[in-house]
């Protein structure tokens, strides 16, 4: 009995395995219809590269104070559609989609720093500052974009004009 028990341990564990890794094994082919970024991009979409991404943003407004609007997680820069122009009649705005969300690259592989880190969230955002000459923002964060405007406060406290916080996550 000892050994059937043996013989189908190995069998159920052999079953087990390929199921859960099989798929992984099998190449998965191009989905007809797909689109690409630049497809997927409005008319008024920029895409800069700062911290070695591709990132993904719009602009409004002119002047200063300049806005930098930072969305929530799961999110992307279309959170701030609405009052993009609004706050654009105040000074100029910068909207992103922070790496892995929107039309921004997501890398699955790095040779530096983990783009998805805080510490790169932070970097990016004084990347985006300097691409634009901007010496100091008002960064306005939405859930864990708030977070990530904290962030950049505490570290670069002279590029920091004020925060906007909209419902900020917790650290």
């Amino acid at each position: 009995m000892s050994k059937l028990k043996r013989i189908a341990g190995i069998v159920l564990a052999v079953l087990l395995f390929t199921i859960l890794v099989g798929p992984f094994l099998v190449p998965v082919p191009a989905l007809p219809g797909t689109r690409t970024i630049q497809e997927l991009a409005d008319p008024d979409s920029q895409f800069i590269e700062l911290n070695s991404l591709d990132v993904h943003l719009k602009t409004a407004g002119q002047g200063e104070p300049v806005f930098v609007l930072l969305h929530g997680f799961g999110a992307s820069l279309y959170s701030w559609q609405a009052v993009m122009e609004p706050i654009g009649q105040l000074g100029s705005v910068i909207a992103f989609d922070r790496p892995a969300f929107g039309l921004t690259e997501r890398p699955l592989e790095w040779q530096d720093e983990n783009p998805y880190s805080s510490a790169a969230q932070v970097q990016l955002v004084i990347e985006l500052l300097d691409h634009f000459s901007v010496s100091q923002a008002i960064l306005v964060g939405n859930s864990a974009g708030g977070t990530v405007a904290m962030q950049v406060a505490l570290a670069h406290p002279e590029r920091v004009a004020a925060l906007i916080l909209v419902d900020p996550a917790n650290l």
